[in-house]
C-alpha cells in the first residue's frame, strides 16, 4: 500500500484527500546475472513470489536468494522464461505466444469438507491490503476445512505464486491443499496449480473455457462462483463432500 493524493466526489463536491492505493512496481527476478522474468507486481512477500513463480512455471529449483530493493537474485538451477517481456498484473503467460500444452495428471487424494463459500469468506477476512485499497487479488491455501495462509497482489497470478512460495518455504506441500482465489479462474491459474500438483481450486469468480478444458485434462476440480447459492463445478465432483 502507498498513500497518494486523490480527489473524492461527495455530496459536498470534489475534495482532495490522501488515500491508500495498491502498489504496482516492476519486480525483476535474476539468476546467474541473467533476467529470469520481470513481473509487474505488488512489492510484498518477494521471497514467496520468486520461489512460487519458479515452482508454478516449472523453471527449476531455488537453492538460495537475496533481495535488493525490487530485485530478487536467485541461486540454483533456474531456467529463464521463453520471453524476456514484462509480465503485467493482468497476464500470467501472455508473452509466451500460444497456450502451452500442460500434460500433467494430478493425484486424486484431496477431499473438501468445508462449504466452498466459507473458505472464500475466511480468505476475505485475511486480506488487509484489499480492505485498505480495494485494489488487490488474493490467493489462499486451505486444508479440508480451513484456510491456512493467504497472500495478496495486484495480479491474480502473482498472488498464486506468492501463496505457493509461502507454502514451500513453510514445508507445506501445495499438492495436499486446495487453492482459493478472489477473482475469475483462467487458464494460467489452472496451469500453475497443475504444475505443483494442486487438485482443486475454489474461486469467487467465473471459470473460463480454457481453464475448464485444462482442468478436465489434468484431472482437477474447479468450483466457480463459490460464494453464490449454487456454485458451478467443473471436473470430478467426488472431491466435494456433499452435506445435507
Amino acid at each position: 500500500m502507498a498513500e497518494r493524493p486523490i480527489h473524492r466526489i461527495s455530496a459536498n463536491g470534489i475534495e482532495m484527500e490522501m488515500d491508500d492505493l495498491a502498489e504496482e512496481v516492476v519486480i525483476s527476478i535474476l539468476s546467474n546475472d541473467e533476467t529470469v522474468v520481470r513481473l509487474l507486481a505488488t512489492p510484498s512477500d518477494l521471497e514467496d513470489l520468486a520461489i512460487g513463480h519458479v515452482a508454478c512455471e516449472s523453471l527449476g529449483s531455488v537453492e538460495d536468494l537475496r533481495i535488493e530493493d525490487h530485485t530478487v537474485i536467485l541461486s540454483g538451477d533456474i531456467r529463464k522464461r521463453p520471453s524476456g517481456d514484462l509480465l503485467t498484473a493482468a497476464c500470467g503467460a501472455c508473452t509466451q505466444g500460444d497456450i502451452e500444452d500442460v500434460s500433467i495428471r494430478v493425484n486424486d487424494h484431496f477431499k473438501l469438507e468445508a462449504v466452498p463459500a466459507l473458505l472464500c469468506e475466511a480468505m476475505r477476512e485475511m486480506q488487509p491490503m484489499f480492505a485498505s485499497t480495494g485494489g488487490v487479488h488474493a490467493a489462499a491455501l486451505a486444508d479440508a476445512n480451513d484456510v491456512l495462509m493467504v497472500r495478496e497482489d495486484i495480479g491474480r497470478h502473482n498472488a498464486v505464486d506468492k501463496v505457493v512460495g509461502a507454502a514451500l518455504r513453510s514445508d507445506l506441500d501445495p499438492s495436499k491443499h486446495c487453492l482459493v482465489l478472489s477473482g475469475r479462474l483462467g487458464w494460467e491459474l489452472v496451469a500453475k496449480s497443475a504444475r505443483v500438483g494442486i487438485e482443486m481450486i475454489v474461486s469467487v469468480g467465473a471459470i473460463s473455457t480454457a481453464a475448464a478444458d485444462l482442468a478436465r485434462s489434468c484431472g482437477m476440480t474447479l468450483v466457480g462462483f463459490a460464494t453464490r447459492p449454487q456454485p458451478v463445478v467443473v471436473g470430478d465432483t467426488s472431491r466435494i463432500i456433499d452435506k445435507p
